[in-house]
């Protein structure tokens, strides 16, 4: 989405009142809770989670963050924003509490971040928020959740997020509930797509939707994307085309090993309950741009794995006479920017299906079968309605990822090897949520609290890493936490190694630096062959006996989770011959530097010194000062007027002072090439 909207959206980060429920500090003041993200980036996909019901960053080309970037590491932003829907119909009024850009109904709670750390995954977190409050005055449903968010960096379970939700009717804080004894409530998740950040011409115009799963029929017939289909034999690693008698809408399940069903059924078939989205064919430019030539191929998907039973799931006998469910999405729905929701009523609509624009569908055909074209899409997935009386607590499984493609392939473009589909991805994710279970599977479901779930085979924990920059070389030294910490799974310790990386411009492309095994184990490494001038980024990992290694994500970020590179600096310089420019010339749309990078570097410069950068027709554009103990000064490709230098071929003098710093002794023209 990329529409020009006047809105305070500084709002959003402004600190807001928590309302009905007032919390007082020390001096009498009501607290007040701030609307924020913490970052999730240990798998493949990197983003933040929110206090507040969003997902991803729709501001990430400001703030730096993360906000669906795939591959991990690139700083491709797939999703402009993600948001949490809960609707319900009360005495003929809809009522929507949501989470829209601009208009954020939901409030943090206070202390809302409860969790955050390693405990069911390799990174959960774990929010509060609720609908009452300043934002959302008098249409509050009285409506608290908990938000677990969970994610791992084992590569078949590292390109999803998974999402449990606990959300509680309060309806002593509802504006509307009245003398109501029950709430019928709607839960549906919007995501708002824009495939994605490294397409360099209108990227959100080329967006593209559709759903794979049970369509009620509704799709039979249609030549773009029937369901159900059969082209593709669809295995968890991949898929070759040609059919195999089973829907390509379908998960086979049970016919892995990390698949087991208490019934004596050998395999299910499973609708996969899932909305995506995905880069089309630009018609407006030349050539079929569709994945944008490999640098969009992400398909940008949710799936519904879990909730209690409601009347449009699945009712069956299994094979051993007992009674099955298998929880079923109630619609999907689409739109564009032009019939983007502004009301409770339209919002309430669309997750019902009964809007205009659903064109009377429970679930919306690909858009080619009703005579749309690509354009700014969102997907709408919805549950519901679950009935809850007064203090019920509704428990519900969603995920989200991003896979090459719907049946995966290989990534040449950003040299990540072999890629799974978004098929094989949300196929994983719903063999990890029953991993572990002792009497439960996807056919005889259970709430996340019910039985063992998500018992993903983890590797050892990610050592806490701490590295700096002297003269020449970088220093890194790592905790033991690896060598002393149970795998969960086998109860014993079974740490077999470290690994040490480095990444230079951006985190993504690692080189191996050193390996070291239970014979020889060290926890300290000097790197004495980076390039001065570079931004560099490293990582150390562990591995165990079965060959599983832990993420390289423990390099250096901020708080907000952007990383954060390291130079390595130059010693003072004696004569200004030794003096380098790098780098030079400065390519400034070069794939693998990090889209915050602006940076010449003059290195090896004597203590007193001036830069002078001129263009070409003699006019001085910037003048830096260097005076320190490091023989570096960084040039941000500013003028002195904080404008942007343009690309084209530049001019500097550096002027050696004397060591009062009264008179020019000694100076050296050069010239600097940028290309952007």
């Amino acid at each position: 989405m990329r529409r020009i909207v006047i809105l305070s959206v500084l709002l959003l980060f402004s600190v807001l009142l928590m309302g009905r429920v007032k919390v007082m500090d020390s001096r009498g003041m009501q607290k007040q809770d701030v609307y924020e993200y913490k970052a999730h980036t240990v798998g493949g996909i990197w983003t933040v989670e929110s206090n507040f019901g969003g997902y991803g960053d729709p501001n990430f080309s400001n703030t730096g963050n993360p906000s669906y970037d795939y591959p991990a590491g690139f700083g491709y932003a797939y999703l402009w924003e993600g948001r949490l829907w809960l609707g319900a119909e009360i005495q003929g009024t809809r009522y929507v509490s949501h989470c829209d850009y601009g208009n954020y109904e939901f409030e943090p709670d206070n202390n809302s971040w409860a969790f955050i750390g390693p405990d069911v995954s390799q990174m959960d977190i774990v929010s509060k928020f609720h609908d009452w409050g300043t934002r959302n005055a008098g249409k509050a449903l009285g409506l608290h959740i908990t938000q677990k968010a969970y994610q791992w960096s084992v590569p078949e379970y590292g390109d999803f997020i998974a999402y449990e939700y606990y959300i509680v009717w309060d309806k002593s804080q509802s504006d509307v509930a009245g003398s109501e004894s029950e709430l019928n409530l709607y839960v549906a998740w919007c995501w708002d797509d824009d495939n994605c950040e490294a397409d360099p011409i209108d990227r959100h115009l080329d967006d593209m939707v559709s759903f794979d799963g049970y369509t009620y029929g509704e799709w039979k017939g249609f030549t773009v994307c029937p369901s159900p289909s059969d082209e593709w034999i669809i295995t968890q690693d991949g898929a070759i085309e040609g059919p195999d008698g089973v829907p390509d809408q379908y998960q086979i399940y049970g016919d892995d090993a990390n698949e087991v069903l208490i019934s004596s059924n050998d395999t299910v078939l499973l609708p996969r309950n899932m909305s995506y989205l995905y880069d089309e064919d630009y018609t407006a430019e030349p050539g079929d741009d569709k994945g944008e030539y490999g640098k969009c191929p992400g398909y940008l998907f949710g799936r519904f794995i879990y909730g209690p039973p409601k009347g449009d799931d699945e009712y069956f006998i299994d094979a051993d006479g007992n009674p099955a469910r298998y929880p079923l999405v109630s619609t999907h729905q689409w739109w564009n920017w032009n019939n983007d929701p502004g009301t409770d009523l339209d919002k309430f609509n669309y997750m019902t299906a009964s809007h205009p624009m659903s064109l009377g569908y429970r679930f919306m055909p690909h858009p080619y079968d009703v005579g749309a074209s690509e354009f700014d899409y969102r997907y709408l997935l919805t549950v519901g309605p679950y009935t809850l009386q007064a203090y019920d607590t509704l428990k519900l499984v969603y995920v989200s990822g991003i896979g090459y493609g719907l049946n995966g392939g290989t990534d040449d473009y950003y040299g990540t090897g072999e890629r799974l589909g978004a098929r094989q991805v949300a196929d994983y994710a719903m063999d990890a949520y029953y991993m572990g279970s002792d009497s439960s599977d996807p056919i005889h479901p259970s709430a996340p609290d019910e039985d063992r779930h998500w018992l993903v085979p983890v590797p050892p924990e990610v050592p806490e890493l701490h590295y700096s920059a002297s003269e020449g070389m970088v220093n890194l030294i790592w905790s033991n936490i690896a060598e002393v910490t149970p795998d969960p799974i086998a109860g014993k310790i079974d740490f077999a190694g470290y690994r040490v990386y480095r990444s230079a411009w951006r985190p993504g492309e690692w080189c191996l630096l050193a390996e070291y095994d239970t014979t020889n184990i060290q926890r300290e490494y000097t790197d004495e062959n980076a390039t001065l001038g570079i931004p560099y980024y490293y990582a150390v990992t562990a591995f165990d006996t079965d060959s599983l290694e832990s993420g390289r994500n423990n390099y250096m970020k901020d708080e907000g989770g952007a990383e954060l590179p390291l130079y390595v600096r130059s010693a003072l310089g004696t004569a200004l011959d030794s003096v380098q420019v790098v780098p030079n010339p400065y390519y400034g749309s070069a794939s693998w530097e990090a889209q915050y990078e602006n940076r010449i570097t003059f290195m090896y410069l004597p203590q007193n010194c001036r830069i002078k950068i001129f263009s070409l027709s003699g006019d001085l554009i910037r003048e830096i000062n260097h005076i320190g103990t490091s023989g570096d000064a960084d040039w941000d490709l500013l003028t002195d007027n904080e404008i942007s230098v343009s690309s084209g071929l530049y001019v500097y003098k550096i002027e050696q002072a004397n060591p009062e710093g009264t008179e020019v002794i000694n100076s050296k023209i050069g010239k600097l090439l940028i290309m952007r």
